[in-house]
């Protein structure tokens, strides 16, 4: 397990357990989908979490009577949340870019964030939000999905060289880790397909009307490997963990360095071999041939330009 998802998993336990005093390891251990092993190891890793200081009302207590679990809160996170000047402005930044995305479907969030500038004394100019790609179409593609049309995307997949024009009809649209999302019927390929949002160069609302409709229940995105796709086989040293997070594994082999063998399955071997590179030989390629071959063409060539024209 990489160490983003246990810290993810730790700071989601905190209000949990605070909610639930008493709950046992068993029940700890279902709720977050581990082990009581792995539970206990979080619990011993939150009993040094606290403020700046670390003294002992600094810290998180977490006292374990038999199988049950009790977290009590810093003294200092019981009291009302106390921002500095910048803390206030990222906050309120923040709350902002959510307003420019989702103002359609949350329109008590732009009340919100009126109310939070009033209660820390921000202007209402005194920051914008400068809106990226992704933010910018989604006006356009909600008012393709709420009216069933067609939309027009110029679309580069991780496998593209350059964007390549895709006529779709719009679903649904979702957000995970950040991300949006669009989902609907390519055209082109005649299936279900998944389009990230800032991978989209530009995207137009046809005329024509949508003619395949959304199926009755849509499965959050997420990339489902073709029978043709080849299987990868990545070996990552413990430094190289980060890799984990930037694929979907079918299968995560734990080594006792503390590193992990990955198994999956990808249409983007481009993709894996920039992310091998990336590790800096921290992930060794163990198949298949095709993706050492590319890894290894790649490392050349990077040389080559490095080394100048002589």
């Amino acid at each position: 397990m990489s160490a983003a998802a246990d810290v993810a998993r730790m700071l989601t336990m905190v209000p949990w357990l605070l909610e639930r005093p008493g709950a046992s390891l068993s029940e700890i251990a279902g709720a977050f989908g581990v082990s009581a092993s792995q539970v206990r190891t979080d619990l011993g890793h939150l009993d040094f979490c606290g403020l700046p200081g670390l003294g002992g009302g600094d810290l998180f207590e977490v006292s374990i009577v038999g199988d049950r679990v009790v977290l009590r809160m810093a003294d200092e996170l019981k009291r009302p949340l106390r921002p500095t000047p910048r803390e206030a402005l990222r906050l309120v930044v923040t709350v902002d870019a959510v307003a420019e995305a989702l103002g359609e479907e949350l329109p008590a969030l732009r009340s919100a964030v009126d109310r939070i500038r009033a209660a820390l004394g921000i202007p209402e100019r005194s920051a914008d939000v400068l809106e990226p790609d992704e933010v910018r179409i989604l006006p356009l593609l909600r008012r393709a999905v709420r009216e069933h049309r067609q939309v027009e995307l110029d679309y580069q997949g991780r496998a593209d060289a350059a964007p390549a024009r895709r006529v779709v009809d719009p679903w649904a649209l979702h957000v995970l880790d950040g991300t949006w999302y669009l989902q609907g019927h390519d055209h082109g390929v005649g299936e279900r397909r998944v389009f990230r949002l800032d991978r989209v160069a530009e995207a137009r609302v046809s005329d024509a009307a949508a003619t395949v409709p959304a199926p009755t229940h849509l499965d959050p995105p997420r990339y489902v490997p073709g029978p043709d796709d080849p299987a990868v086989v990545l070996t990552l040293r413990p430094r190289g963990r980060w890799v984990q997070d930037a694929v979907t594994a079918d299968e995560v082999v734990e080594r006792p360095d503390g590193g992990a063998t990955l198994h999956l399955r990808t249409d983007a071997l481009g993709f894996v071999a920039q992310l091998v590179l990336m590790a800096g030989g921290e992930a060794v390629v163990e198949a298949p041939d095709e993706l050492r071959t590319l890894v290894r063409q790649r490392a050349e060539q990077a040389l080559r330009r490095a080394a100048g024209p002589s």
